[in-house]
């Protein structure tokens, strides 16, 4: 496996001047001075560093920068060599870390149970996400369910889309489609002829399977009636729907039990009051004493340490942690509490970022990765490379069906 940047030991040069007027060196910047430093040394090393900058500066003059080994000097400023500053360096070093530890993962070969595999908007490396397209390709793949975002738009109508931007300002067009505003200043109709932008990078499919499919009339934003109709007649895909925009939860309920895809269906949302009014509205029983209308409390990077108490108290069945705070413990919890789990995985752009930044012990949503994240004994996992796992169950008998 490729080694990150961030888990090599860093190189330090010298100048051969000593600091300018106002420029100081640390203490503990000057003891990382002419050495390989790994990046198991730099905790301690940072926080000191922290302390003693509140007061200080590194102030380096490009000109005098001289790279000449390994050298001690206790008078010289030091400059981090290679392609990266110092400081950009000395962060990624410490923010490398293990994903398995993070989890509190002990052993990512012991024997566990399959669990369930979402497809994140479908099957994003082998069509254009939240098409109906790559949704049947999940099936094909052998995904159990699919993952897909709704919003309310104008018109009235509900329409599978994610965009970027924030809560507050859901659904942006720029970057997916070369149109400013907002998937919600558009009718349906419109929002059909739009064209997705094929040099966007969170489209991983690559542009000349969105160019592609603009032509084979694929790649186009569906109404979720056309998707829900379509895996519902095609496919026996579950469905987690994320109510992405604002006012989805009650026309999404109302379209769901319209075509009868109650037992097909989940409603998800990191706005938990969306959720809570589909319980309040749905409170059933099934006979084993589970929800009939499923719900999950979707929850971002900050777990707050009373988040099973809050899912509870929002009606959720299931709890939904981004992969890589599902740890052990908040996994058992969860059980415990007698709610479902499921980890779901960022983008291909944050991913990415993710493998470069943050974690050395696994690839890209390799084998690897996802063993380590199955290993919490969570659920499902919703995941952007549904097939390399599907494969790694296929051929390894380190798996047990459920």
């Amino acid at each position: 496996m490729r080694v990150p940047l961030s888990s090599q030991p860093t190189r330090i040069a010298t100048l051969s001047k000593s600091p300018q007027a106002g420029s100081v060196i640390t203490p503990a910047r000057h003891a990382l001075l002419g050495k390989l430093v790994p990046p198991s040394s730099l905790d301690s090393m940072s926080d000191k560093i922290k302390d003693e900058e509140k007061t200080t500066a590194l102030d380096v003059p490009k000109k005098n920068v001289v790279f000449d080994g390994a050298q001690e000097h206790s008078s010289e400023v030091t400059l981090v060599t290679s392609k990266l500053s110092a400081e950009y360096r000395l962060s990624s070093l410490q923010k490398s870390k293990s994903l398995a530890s993070c989890l509190n993962v002990q052993d990512v070969d012991w024997r566990y149970r399959r669990p369930n595999i979402v497809g994140h908007r479908g099957s994003v490396y082998h069509a254009l996400e939240n098409t109906i397209n790559g949704f049947q390709i999940s099936s094909e793949i052998g995904c159990d369910a699919v993952e897909l975002d709704v919003f309310l738009l104008r018109c009235g109508e509900l329409v599978v889309f994610h965009g970027v931007g924030t809560d507050q300002n859901p659904g942006c067009l720029r970057e997916y489609c070369n149109i400013e505003g907002s998937i919600l200043d558009f009718t349906a109709k419109e929002a059909r002829q739009m064209r997705f932008n094929p040099y966007f990078d969170e489209f991983v499919c690559g542009p000349e399977c969105v160019i592609k499919g603009h032509e084979k009339g694929h790649n186009y934003i569906p109404t979720l009636e056309e998707v829900l109709l379509e895996l519902r007649d095609s496919t026996e895909l579950q469905i987690k729907i994320e109510l992405k925009g604002p006012n989805t939860e009650i026309p999404t309920l109302e379209l769901v039990e319209r075509l009868g895809m109650v037992d097909r269906c989940h409603f998800s949302s990191f706005k938990h009051s969306r959720i809570r009014r589909i319980r309040d509205l749905r409170p059933m029983l099934k006979e084993d004493g589970t929800h009939k209308y499923r719900t999950g409390a979707l929850f971002s990077y900050q777990v707050p340490t009373n988040f099973v108490e809050t899912a509870l108290a929002h009606g959720a069945s299931e709890v939904h942690l981004r992969y890589d705070t599902c740890t052990v413990e908040r996994i058992n919890a969860i059980h415990n509490a007698g709610m479902s789990s499921m980890a779901w995985f960022r983008g291909p752009r944050g991913m990415r970022k993710d493998v470069a930044e943050k974690y050395h012990d696994v690839g890209n949503e390799d084998e690897k990765m996802y063993k380590t994240v199955m290993a919490t004994g969570v659920e499902s996992m919703c995941i952007n490379k549904p097939d390399v796992v599907l494969d790694m169950i296929r051929r390894t008998n380190h798996l047990i069906a459920v």
